[in-house]
Order: structure tokens, then C-alpha cells, then sequence
């Protein structure tokens, strides 16, 4: 049987295509370019207005001015004081006495032999003026230490004269050299003078505002004084002053203002005073007026204190998502309908570069509104351009802008333009009105820093 001869031949596939891989391929490439767009654009920052509260700074340090008169001493001598410090006094109380050769005086002292300090009211008043010293130091404020250092001798020398007046009427007045004196006129006797008690809300400066230079000068530490020396100062008015150096802002805010709810820091206590705001060399000041509570603050010439205000509710931006832009002012009468989707516009005329006159339609939004005047633009619209009146031969040249405060708003995936309204503003945030006409709304997204952005720019 004849060998059959096998011959095989191959037979060569047709190369297919797998799908699978080219979907790979497509999102790989697609992914290389998000990434390498998402490293090389300028990422925008995004900002969600939500509803917010600036609690303000509402501390601050006044000074006292009011109806005060120093009275001096007439005589030279060792001088003894009968009252209270800041005590109501009328024109037949005793103030105080010159003992010239000072038997009255060393009498006094010899007859004390330390009872003072066996009175339990004495260190209690002692122990008070320690503490309030105490409550209140600052290294800024080390000068009072020196007024504290008055204060407790001053004690000491009312605990004393109150036992010198004891003596005075057992005495009969036997003391030769010893002259007695009571007040001039009704009111509130003080032993403390500070170079201010001349200054009015007249003719008060900047300076009136410097404590270091202003301490308390304390007349009841002195054991002897010379004819013309100050004796005593006498409060002759419950009506006083409070001077307060504002700055614009704060002015502005309360220049609509006329009475003020307050609260004195040194006792926690509340009151209403008239208020009104000056100007002076440049400066801004609030001054407020009370027409009691005078003998409280008697001794003071600087009150702390805090503004009663509410705390400002509105729409919370950061400082850095504010800009400003500028728009045409434009009388209403010549906005108009019209384009494609019928949206807010103008007709505006202008010759083209063949000298050809044209008249068309330009779309413009509109930014804000007044009672005649529409603020608009237009990325068609130049300065010097005229609009027409429609249905009118009336004309209208674009000249005047003027600058609105706003943001951008990104909702829409590229940067709008919106005004804001402001009602407070520090240093981080600020506070804007809500429901604004051509506005921002609660959750609307902006851009949080607005120099990193331009408007129309579109949001990757």
C-alpha cells in the first residue's frame, strides 16, 4: 500500500481587537489628565455662607468730667480731716481743721494708742481697699500702686480723724491755735486731687486720657500743709460726664444713637446715659451723661465700662472672599427687554471701524437699584457709549461708575458678581445682611479668596 504524503498547512488567525483593553487605556489616559490638570490649575477654594454672630468688643475706659472745685488751706499747719471720703457734706458740716502749733494734732495721736486697729470695721475697710488693688493690677497699670499706697494711709488717717472729731467737741474748742472749717457749699466732699478738676466737655484734649500723667495727688497722707495748699475738693453737681475715644467705625455705628445702656465694670452695676458723639482735632468721642450715681464714682476719674450692645446676626463671610467692582449708573427708563431668552439689556449705538453707524441690542445685569438709577454692566458696554431710550429719541452717555462691595458666587460653576450689604466687620469675618436684592443666599457657595479669582472664570 502506497504511503500517503501528509502536508499540513497553517493557517494564520486574524489579530482581534480587545475591548477590555482599550476601555483600560481610555480611563487610564483620562485619569493622567485630571491629575496632571488638577497639579497645574489654580485650585479655587471654596466657601458655604452660613448664618453667624461677631460678638463685638464693647469694653472701654472713659473719663469722668463734672462740676468740681478745689477749696485751699488757709492757714499753715497740721491739718485734720472730719469726713468720709466721697460723703455728702452741707454748708454747716465740718471738713477740716489747722492745729498751727500742732498741740491738737499730737493729742489726737497720743490719745489713740493703737484702738484703731482693735476696731474690726477698720480692717474690713482696710482689707477692701487691698483686695479691689489686688483684683485690678496690671503689670501695664504698675503706677497705681502709688494710689494704693495712698489709699491704705488715707484709711488709716480717717480711722484716726474720726476720733479727732470725737475730741474736737469734748474739747470745746480750748485749742488756741486751732481753726476749725466747714464746707463752702453742699456736696460731695473728696480728698484727692489729679490736675483734671478744671477740664470740661469744652475744652477737654487727648491727654485728659493718659492715667500715668493724671494719678491721684491723696491730701489726707500730709501731717502738715502750707496757706494755699489744696484742702479739699468738693463734687457740687450729680449730674457728670463720661469722655470716650471711639474709633470711625464705632462712631458711625452709634451716631443715630441717644441713649445707651451701660455697665460700670468696677461694680457690676447698670445704667442709661445720653449719648452723643463729637469730633475733635481729627478725633472721635462718645460722650455719654448721667444725671445720678454721681457719689459712687465720686473718686474715680477713669471708669471702666461696657457697651450694652447686641451681638450682630446676619450672613458670616471671611474678610478675604470680599472684593469690589465697578458699574454704570444708568437712569431706569432705559433698560429694556430684549435677545434671544428676552434677559435685561440696553440699545446701544456706536460706530463700527467702517464709520457705519450701528444700533443693537447689548445684554447687561443688573447689579443694584436706587429709587431713579440702575447699576449695570455689560461685557458689551464702554465708557462713552450711547444708550437709547426705546420708542424715544432720547439719548443717554455712559460716564458715571461707582464701586460695589460683594463676592464671587460660584454656584453655577463659574464666578458671578453679587453685592453684599455690610453691618459689622473685624478683623477675620464679616457680617452682611440676608435677603439682599441681587444678593447672596444662605449655603450659596463663594470664592474664599477673591483675588485668586476673576469674574466669569470657570470653576474646575
Amino acid at each position: 500500500m502506497a504511503k500517503q504524503n501528509k502536508k499540513i498547512v497553517k493557517f494564520h488567525r486574524m489579530s482581534q481587537l480587545n475591548i477590555g483593553v482599550i476601555i483600560f487605556l481610555i480611563i487610564f489616559i483620562y485619569l493622567v489628565y485630571n491629575i496632571f490638570q488638577y497639579f497645574t490649575t489654580e485650585q479655587i477654594a471654596v466657601y458655604e455662607v452660613s448664618q453667624g454672630t461677631i460678638t463685638q468688643n464693647n469694653i472701654y475706659t472713659g473719663t469722668i468730667l463734672r462740676e468740681e472745685k478745689i477749696y485751699t488751706a488757709e492757714k499753715s499747719g497740721y491739718i485734720n480731716y472730719y469726713n468720709k471720703d466721697a460723703s455728702k457734706v452741707g454748708v454747716s458740716t465740718y471738713v477740716y481743721s489747722i492745729d498751727e502749733t500742732g498741740t491738737f494734732y499730737k493729742d489726737i495721736r497720743a490719745k489713740n494708742n493703737g484702738q484703731l486697729f482693735s476696731d474690726k470695721d477698720s480692717y474690713k475697710d482696710l482689707e477692701k481697699t487691698a483686695s479691689n488693688y489686688v483684683n485690678d493690677y496690671s503689670d501695664k497699670t504698675f503706677y497705681q500702686v502709688y494710689s494704693f499706697k495712698y489709699d491704705m494711709e488715707a484709711e488709716l488717717m480717717e480711722a484716726i480723724n474720726e476720733m479727732a472729731l470725737s475730741s474736737l467737741e469734748d474739747s470745746g474748742s480750748n485749742y488756741s491755735n486751732l481753726h476749725i472749717y466747714r464746707a463752702a457749699e453742699p456736696g460731695v466732699v473728696v480728698y484727692n486731687t489729679d490736675g483734671l478738676e478744671n477740664v470740661t466737655i469744652d475744652n477737654f484734649t487727648a491727654d485728659i486720657f493718659d492715667q500715668s500723667a493724671h494719678g491721684k495727688n491723696n491730701l489726707m497722707v500730709r501731717e502738715q500743709v502750707t496757706a494755699g495748699d489744696p484742702a479739699y475738693k468738693l463734687i457740687t453737681s450729680e449730674i457728670w460726664n463720661l469722655v470716650i475715644p471711639i474709633n470711625q467705625q464705632l462712631a458711625e455705628e452709634l451716631s443715630e444713637e441717644s441713649n445707651l445702656k451701660i455697665k460700670f465694670k468696677k461694680d457690676n452695676s447698670t445704667a442709661w446715659g445720653a449719648s452723643r458723639i463729637i469730633q475733635r482735632d481729627g478725633a472721635n468721642y462718645l460722650i455719654l451723661n448721667f444725671q445720678n450715681s454721681g457719689l459712687r464714682y465720686a473718686t474715680d476719674r477713669y471708669l471702666e465700662i461696657e457697651l450694652l450692645r447686641s451681638d450682630i446676626s446676619g450672613l458670616k463671610l471671611p474678610n478675604t472672599a470680599l472684593t469690589k467692582k465697578e458699574f454704570f449708573l444708568i437712569p431706569k427708563k432705559y433698560l429694556t427687554k430684549g435677545g434671544n431668552d428676552n434677559s435685561n439689556g440696553v440699545m446701544r449705538r456706536y460706530e463700527n471701524e467702517d464709520g457705519k453707524t450701528i444700533t443693537e441690542f447689548a445684554s447687561v445685569v443688573v447689579a443694584e437699584e436706587t429709587e431713579e438709577m440702575y447699576y449695570i454692566d455689560g461685557s458689551e458696554l464702554s465708557a462713552g457709549d450711547t444708550i437709547l431710550k426705546m420708542n424715544s429719541s432720547e439719548t443717554f452717555i455712559l460716564r458715571e461708575q461707582k464701586a460695589l462691595q460683594g463676592v464671587y458666587n460660584i454656584n453655577r460653576g463659574y464666578a458671578v458678581f453679587r453685592k453684599i450689604e455690610v453691618l459689622y466687620q473685624n478683623e477675620e469675618y464679616t457680617i452682611v445682611d440676608t435677603g439682599t436684592n441681587f444678593g447672596i443666599s444662605l449655603y450659596d457657595h463663594i470664592a474664599l479668596d477673591a483675588s485668586a479669582i476673576s469674574e466669569n472664570q470657570l470653576i474646575q
